[in-house]
Formats: structure tokens, C-alpha cells, sequence
């Protein structure tokens, strides 16, 4: 008996010595993570590992027993992590760390040299080093949409800093806010810097009735606490009897001051019929497609999207497909103020739109891209071949993209196998 518990000790003790290496595998100073190019830690001869590092703000890791460039191989093999959500962690502490998951820890360092130990026996690592407290003297709100926070994400913007108050909590608030669907998102920053930011994930807010908002932010620092409120402080309606089709429409970019108009009886129905180039050549299916959506106002200069971002209306889903089996039948918009655009081939199409109903009908013209070559009006200038790799070719070869180019500036796209 004592000659087998010896025999397996000397297992155990092969299994985990026959271990290649373990890794760190996250964000600065981990790799940036690529899951093919984590940090080795080093062999502590004592069944764990280490790796130091010094870090400034926040990072985000895993651990792993191998790396690989595919993400599915690293998840379903190497990785230990969190599942569910990300776990902020701190120092002196050994930390439960169960194989697979599909999130990432968080530490946030002064500067200091930290040392990074993973015990692959009992699952667990522990952080250890100089752990100054973090002063932050500013905090800011960066969100979206640019109605409310004048530019979208910005934790520089310091228009959006928030006000010390006499508890020590702070808040800002932004009154007049152009709103027009659940649009609202944010994070509160500190210091300007995203490495210091709550909650992990953004608060998103959803208002529904179109309108004038006051909307107040708050934060406390004890718990990093991050609430809101808002009251409609007036009327807003962004119908304003025009609709324009934003994007690359008729030989048009993407540019908020730029639409085709479209035409009204009622101010309520829509319509225009558009051409589209199908410039953009989806590499998966060799296919070039166009984007677009709507407006009810046009901004004043190229740069100006804060000016329309109440005004715009969308697709349900960004970049969403409208593809033969769409044409002809009702598609839901979302409401104004969503910023998703559709997704389309190259053609000439008639485009609906019913604001009371708030969908979109699209169908193709008779001088879209399947009639093209009966139409003797039109005389080609160029024609160019692309294969499903969106790569320019000299002739026909399998799957190939033909794009015409007219004289009158129009192009024209067409799929053909040989």
C-alpha cells in the first residue's frame, strides 16, 4: 500500500511538472489580448506561478495552460476565468478562479510593481504589491446620444465634468436634452481616464415619449454608485413635415448634412426612389452592398451629427439586410433618435416610409439593376470584375461580382457563377 501512495505521488507531481507553461492573457501588459500571444508566468517550483508587471489604471485578465490564436480553442481548453459578468479584484487576496468562462478580472494599479501568482492545484491566484490609494479629483459622464452630452463617449469633454455637492457625492446635470427613444447611455469616469470607470457596464435609460428632458447624473464615490433621473422639461417632436434618406444614396456619402429628399402629401407617407453602388464589398459573400437610413432634418455642416442625432431613424438592428424577401412587405423602423442604418445591394429601389405606422416598404424599380442592360439609355464606360474576397480579377472566375459604371455616373452591380 505505502508503494502505491508513493507511485502516485510521483503522478501528481509529473502531471503538473510535465505542464509546458502557464499565462496571463488580457490587456496591457498581458498581450493585448490576443489569445495566441499571452505573458508566460514563471515556474515557482512549488506547484505555482508568477508574473510581475507593473500596472497604472486598470487592467483586464485571464489566466491559461495554453495559448491559441482562435478564440473557441483558448475558451473550451486553456482559459480560466470568470463567467457572467467580469469580477473586480484587489490585492492580498487569493482569488477562486474556475476553468473555461467567458469574462476577464479586473485590477486596478497605482504604478506599483505587482506580482501575479496562479496556483493550478487549487484553482486560485492572488495579486501582490504596493497598493497606494487612487486620488481622483474630476469625475465625468461620457454617454451617448451627442443631444445630451455634445460628443458621444468622450471622457476628455469638460463640459460633462460633474459638481462636488456638500455630502461629497457629485452631479451634473444637462438640461434640454433633444430625446427620441431609448437612446440614453453612459458610464461616470474619474480623472478623465476610461481605466476609472463605473459601473462595469453602462447604464442605459430608456425613454420612450419624443421631448425636452432635464436629465440629472449622480455619483457617489463611496460604492461607486451611479444613479440618474430625468423630468420632460418640454415638447420635442422630431417630425418636422421633411424626411431626407441619409448615407450612400444617389452618389451620396455618409454625412449628415447631405440627404435625398424624399416626397409628401401629408407629411405622414414618405417616398423616393434611390440608387445605390454597392461600393462596400462584403468579403463573405463577394456581394457590394449600400447603407442608409433616415432623417427629418439635415444638419448644418459635414462635422454637425449632434445637430441631427435626435432626428435620425433607423432599422431595428444596425446594418440590417434588405434582401429580395424583404421587398414588398412591411419592415418596423425603430423609433427617432436610433441611429441603425439598412443594409442593401447595389439597385434602384422606391423606399415608403409611414411615420404613423413607423415602418419602411422597399421595392425594387423597373430600372434597378435587373433591367439595366435592356435599357438603351444608359451606355456602359466601365465594367470591373471582383471575386468573394471583394479582390479586383481581369475576367469571370466562380463566384464573381460584375460592377457596370455608366456614362451618366450610375453604377450597377449584378452576381454570376461560371
Amino acid at each position: 500500500m505505502k508503494k502505491f501512495f508513493t507511485l502516485f505521488a510521483m503522478v501528481v507531481m509529473f502531471a503538473f511538472s510535465s505542464q509546458a507553461a502557464y499565462y496571463i492573457v488580457g490587456n496591457d501588459p498581458f498581450g493585448n489580448w490576443d489569445p495566441g500571444n499571452g505573458v508566460e508566468m514563471t515556474d515557482n517550483g512549488n506547484g505555482t506561478y508568477s508574473y510581475s508587471a507593473t500596472i497604472n489604471g486598470s487592467v483586464w485578465f485571464v489566466f491559461a495552460s495554453g495559448l491559441d490564436s482562435n478564440w473557441d480553442v483558448f475558451n473550451a481548453n486553456y482559459r480560466y476565468g470568470p463567467s457572467g459578468s467580469d469580477v473586480e479584484v484587489g490585492v492580498d487576496q487569493w482569488v477562486s478562479t474556475p476553468q473555461g468562462g467567458d469574462k476577464s478580472y479586473k485590477f486596478t494599479g497605482t504604478g506599483s510593481v505587482y506580482v501575479f501568482t496562479f496556483n493550478p492545484a487549487i484553482l486560485k491566484f492572488k495579486i501582490e504589491g504596493h497598493q497606494d490609494p487612487i486620488i481622483i479629483d474630476t469625475y465625468t459622464v461620457a454617454g451617448t446620444p451627442a443631444s445630451v452630452f455634445g460628443t458621444e463617449w468622450d471622457p476628455s469633454n469638460a463640459d460633462n465634468d460633474m459638481v462636488k455637492l456638500a455630502d461629497g457625492t457629485f452631479a451634473l446635470t444637462k438640461y434640454g436634452c433633444q430625446l427620441a427613444g431609448n437612446e440614453l447611455a453612459f458610464k461616470v469616469v474619474g480623472n478623465r481616464d476610461w481605466g476609472n470607470a463605473w459601473p462595469n457596464d453602462n447604464v442605459v435609460v430608456e425613454v420612450e415619449e419624443a421631448g425636452l428632458y432635464d436629465v440629472t447624473f449622480t455619483f457617489n464615490p463611496e460604492g461607486n454608485e451611479v444613479g440618474y433621473s430625468y423630468v420632460k422639461s418640454g415638447s420635442f417632436d422630431p417630425r418636422t413635415g421633411e424626411l431626407y434618406v441619409l448615407g450612400e444614396a444617389n452618389g451620396n456619402g455618409w454625412a449628415p448634412n447631405v440627404g435625398v429628399p424624399m416626397e409628401t402629401e401629408d407629411e405622414n407617407v414618405f417616398t423616393a426612389t434611390i440608387t445605390t453602388d454597392g461600393a462596400n464589398i462584403d468579403e463573405a459573400d463577394g456581394i457590394g452592398y449600400s447603407y442608409f437610413a433616415f432623417t427629418s432634418k439635415l444638419a448644418e455642416n459635414a462635422d454637425d451629427w449632434s445637430g441631427i442625432a435626435a432626428y435620425r431613424l433607423g432599422a431595428l438592428e444596425n446594418d440590417y439586410l434588405l434582401s429580395e424577401d424583404q421587398f414588398g412587405i412591411e419592415i418596423g423602423l425603430a423609433p427617432f433618435g436610433q441611429q441603425n442604418s439598412f443594409k442593401i445591394p447595389a439597385g434602384t429601389y422606391n423606399l415608403e416610409v409611414n411615420l404613423e405606422a413607423n415602418t419602411l416598404v422597399v421595392t425594387k424599380d423597373n430600372g434597378g439593376v435587373d433591367e439595366l442592360s435592356n435599357d438603351v439609355k444608359k451606355i456602359a464606360s466601365s465594367v470591373r470584375y471582383y471575386n468573394i474576397m471583394g479582390q479586383e480579377v481581369n475576367e469571370i472566375n466562380g463566384l464573381t461580382l460584375i460592377v457596370t459604371t455608366y456614362t451618366d455616373g450610375s453604377r450597377s452591380a449584378a452576381k454570376v457563377i461560371k
